[in-house]
């Protein structure tokens, strides 16, 4: 009885320590080269795409709402729906729905990055979980109507993605992503965020792309 309960002990604390590890990830500390990702929607709709900045801390992302550090992402909004793309190479590691049924998609982009592709209302059939997909890949398409604070260029219906970039750790906070970006998707977000209409989207009061504790938050 003593020796099954021993091994009952054992493989609890073998099952914690395994859990500890893949949320601590301690790799995710030691120097490393940063990885360069590409912006997650074709070139194509850049035209179109509006955006509310990372660190905004207006309407629901506060204190008061469990995010001290304001916005922990960026929210893209499109006139139509639109393709949503892998920004890196790498591995599903989750695939779930939030309360109103749309889609999060959660990516590793190896040992040292994660992202997250929230709102989809599709996903694209070859998305699974730990499936491998390649930066560029398809993962589905955004639907969602925009929330209040979006501000398109025009009129139109808007679709809208929230994602975020982050250290592998879930123990480190999300990233700015812009000094991650590739050469050509930093230009492009740059171009999208300075046509950004000044009175909507928080601009006025958050005029970076990333504000607040996230300006130059890098791992």
């Amino acid at each position: 009885m003593w020796k099954w309960f021993k091994w009952v002990l054992l493989s609890i604390g073998i099952m914690f320590a395994i859990g500890a590890l893949l949320l601590f990830q301690p790799w995710a500390f030691l120097p490393h080269k940063h990885i360069e990702i590409s912006l997650p929607f074709p070139k194509e709709a850049d035209s179109y795409t509006d955006l509310i900045p990372m660190g905004e801390i207006e309407q629901w992302h506060n204190a008061s709402t469990g995010l001290p550090n304001g916005h922990p992402g960026i929210d893209f909004g499109w006139e139509k729906e639109t393709d949503i793309l892998a920004v890196a190479d790498g591995r599903i590691i989750n695939i779930r729905k939030n309360h109103e049924g749309q889609y999060i998609v959660e990516q590793s982009l190896g040992l040292y990055y994660r992202t997250v592709y929230q709102e989809l209302n599709k996903l694209e059939p070859d998305i699974r979980f730990l499936a491998k997909i390649k930066k560029g890949q398809v993962i589905g398409q955004t639907g969602r109507p925009h929330v209040e604070g979006m501000e398109l260029q025009n009129s139109a219906p808007s679709r809208q993605m929230h994602w975020d970039f982050s250290s592998s750790s879930y123990f480190i906070n999300r990233i700015c992503p812009v000094g991650y970006f590739d050469t050509d998707s930093r230009k492009r977000i740059e171009a999208i965020w300075a046509r950004v209409k000044a009175n909507g989207n928080f601009k006025p009061q958050y005029p970076d792309i990333c504000n607040g504790y996230y300006e130059n938050m890098e791992d």
